[in-house]
């Protein structure tokens, strides 16, 4: 596709089994999903949402907050400004 891909920095994790042998190493858990050019996705997801083909499933769409999210943060916000709190946004 000629596109270059930025994936967020990434958390990975090593489980060891009881004779210090690897048991479970995990790749892929995005620490700042607002870098890179791949939704806020890592690993394989972020690949295929970076290319432009991600796949089918919910799980492969990037965060988007839902309204009663949103709107919890509006109130926040405007509760600070009362309070005389500088509030960026």
């Amino acid at each position: 596709t000629g596109k270059a891909l930025v994936f967020p920095p990434e958390a990975y994790s090593i489980r060891f089994n009881e004779q210090g042998k690897v048991k479970e190493f995990t790749v892929g858990y995005p620490m700042d999903r607002r870098v890179g050019n791949t939704g806020g996705l890592g690993g394989a997801f972020g690949y295929f949402y970076g290319v432009g083909n991600p796949l089918p499933i919910p799980e492969c769409k990037p965060y988007k907050m839902s309204w009663q999210f949103a709107c919890l943060n509006w109130i926040s916000r405007t509760t600070r400004r009362f309070q005389g709190v500088k509030v960026e946004e």
